[in-house]
């Protein structure tokens, strides 16, 4: 019993192993992968390209602001000595924009560099995909190809050897004999019949043969006189009492 349920799991599993191994099977879980790569690589390019466009934003709010507080040193400086403190703490905070405004430029330019190359990946990555799923497809057609053309194969092969055509042959070979049999037994018959028509023809002209001999004889009185045979009994008188 146990032997039993152990060689159905083992067929069990290896049957699962053939198909898992099918190349069909196999070829579209690769397309499926290749795939599920895209949406990944595409979230990492957004990130990129949104630090990207964060950057850009500081570094424009950076120039706006430097720009504004030179305007206001300038404004200080022009109301007098009474705002040069004003003015001093300006230029400081200037200062402070300026070398923030260097930083996010550098930041800016490495990261437009970077959103390009995540762009760049992502066309590339695309278009790879596309090449393989293409790959991969045209694989399954020719698999699909070579199976259609195996059966076709297998097909023709038992049209050749297979039981089909030999009961075909099998058919006709016995329909022919019953035809040759039944056509021998007619021509017999019609031989038999033939036969017999032929003695009742041949008896005929015989017996005609000999009426028209006897004839002959009667007409020359050469025919002697056959004795007439008496068939009939004279009827008994009934007695009479005296």
């Amino acid at each position: 019993m146990w032997r039993r349920i152990y060689n159905v799991v083992r067929a069990f599993f290896g049957l699962f192993v053939r198909l898992a191994e099918d190349p069909k099977v196999m070829l579209e879980q690769y397309i499926d992968d290749v795939r599920a790569k895209i949406p990944a690589l595409r979230a990492t390019a957004a990130n990129v390209i949104a630090t990207e466009l964060k950057l850009k934003a500081q570094l424009e709010d950076l120039e706006s602001q430097v720009a504004d507080l030179d305007k206001q040193i300038i404004a200080a400086v022009k109301l007098g000595p009474q705002y040069e403190g004003e003015a001093k703490m300006l230029i400081a905070a200037k200062a402070t924009a300026e070398q923030s405004l260097i930083e996010t430029r550098d930041q800016y330019g490495s990261s437009k560099a970077a959103s390009e190359q995540a762009r760049k990946a992502l066309d590339d990555a695309r278009l790879e995909v596309e090449r393989r799923v293409r790959e991969a497809r045209a694989l399954i057609s020719q698999q699909e190809m070579t199976r259609m053309q195996e059966e076709l194969a297998g097909l023709m092969a038992s049209f050749e050897i297979g039981d089909q055509s030999d009961v075909l042959q099998r058919s006709r070979d016995r329909i022919r004999d019953r035809t040759a049999q039944a056509q021998a037994r007619v021509d017999l018959a019609t031989k038999d019949v033939d036969a017999k028509l032929r003695d009742i023809r041949r008896a005929t002209a015989q017996i005609g043969v000999e009426e028209q001999l006897r004839e002959y004889k009667r007409q020359l009185g050469v025919l002697p006189e056959e004795p007439v045979s008496k068939t009939m009994q004279p009827a008994k008188q009934p007695e009479t009492q005296g």
